[in-house]
């Protein structure tokens, strides 16, 4: 079976019981985004097949030499669909979305009402009468990755027998409405920094002038925006103590690692996507704006997010520590 994964990296690791519960039962292939694909190669037995959007034609190409496999989609769109119809996929099974229904050979109608990314995923798979044995974010990690992480670290003289470290994503990339303040981040680092620990800024290359902002003259904050691949970045978060993070990719990567983290909410809903970890603890405030789900604030404040302090946050963190 071939499972197209979802386009954004925290939905599709939301998505990962649907990978565990297939993977004993299937010839399981995940084709996706080459920038995490490689994020899910240690599930047993899976193979990985990168679809390249700017490439269409080549992975049209690809996905013909599979059209005897099931496809399972759990992507919406009309795209996806067409591409897998275009392949010659006798079987294309998925959510009846976005007008796609005639290219599905198996359509579900999607849930109603209010329920978690994940359990939207696994909704579908239930519907198409797969049994469920576990719901757990999962994500197998071999040890070399690890042991690379700490050679990544070492290079970068990050002793790992001193003082413990707590790493920082400060990125959101579907906007500034889920991003906590710039400011209370460098003000978060600075008091880690006097309570004894070290902190890694990390995130995507575009976010590096965030990190030099947070980490800037202040000693045992590293700034390693743009400079981790997907792997050794989750190498890295498993011999951190705690995550600091928006509603983020990154996020659900520390909650599927079991790491213990606060998760900062603005313009969404952790009802939906919080993360599925017991030892998370999400900071949301209430007040009669929030959830909008928008990517700028409508009315200009971001008060949702302001009014969590960097005093609060630090509280939380002991807490959990």
């Amino acid at each position: 079976m071939i499972v197209r994964i979802p386009n954004w990296l925290g939905d599709a690791i939301m998505a990962t019981p649907v990978y565990n519960n297939l993977c004993d039962k299937e010839e399981l292939y995940l084709f996706g985004p080459p920038s995490f694909l490689n994020l899910f190669e240690d599930f047993p037995g899976v193979t990985l097949l990168p679809y390249l959007k700017e490439n269409k034609k080549f992975s049209l190409e690809e996905l013909k030499k599979f059209k005897n496999q099931k496809a399972l989609l759990l992507t919406n769109s009309f795209s996806s669909a067409w591409l897998f119809w275009r392949a010659g996929f006798k079987e294309i099974m998925g959510y009846a979305t976005d007008g796609r229904s005639l290219l599905l050979t198996k359509r579900i109608k999607p849930p109603h009402g209010k329920i978690h990314q994940r359990d939207y995923y696994l909704y579908l798979l239930e519907k198409l009468g797969y049994n469920i044995r576990d719901r757990e974010l999962v994500l197998p990690l071999r040890e070399e990755k690890i042991r690379a992480a700490e050679g990544f670290l070492k290079a970068l003289k990050i002793e790992l027998g001193k003082s413990p470290f707590i790493v920082m994503a400060p990125g959101a990339a579907y906007g500034p409405a889920k991003k906590w303040p710039e400011d209370y981040y460098r003000a978060l680092a600075k008091k880690l920094v006097k309570e004894g620990f070290r902190v890694l800024v990390v995130g995507k290359g575009e976010e590096r002038a965030l990190g030099d902002y947070i980490q800037d003259n202040l000693k045992e904050v590293y700034n390693l925006c743009g400079v981790t691949e997907i792997t050794l970045l989750a190498g890295i978060l498993k011999l951190s103590v705690l995550l600091v993070s928006n509603d983020s990719g990154l996020m659900h990567l520390g909650a599927a690692l079991k790491l213990p983290q606060i998760a900062i909410f603005g313009s969404t809903d952790p009802l939906l996507t919080g993360p599925l970890n017991p030892k998370a603890k999400v900071l949301k405030i209430s007040i009669d704006c929030s959830p909008c789900f928008e990517r700028t604030c409508p009315k200009g404040h971001y008060h949702c997010l302001k009014a969590i302090t960097p005093e609060e946050v630090l509280e939380e963190i002991k807490n959990l520590l």
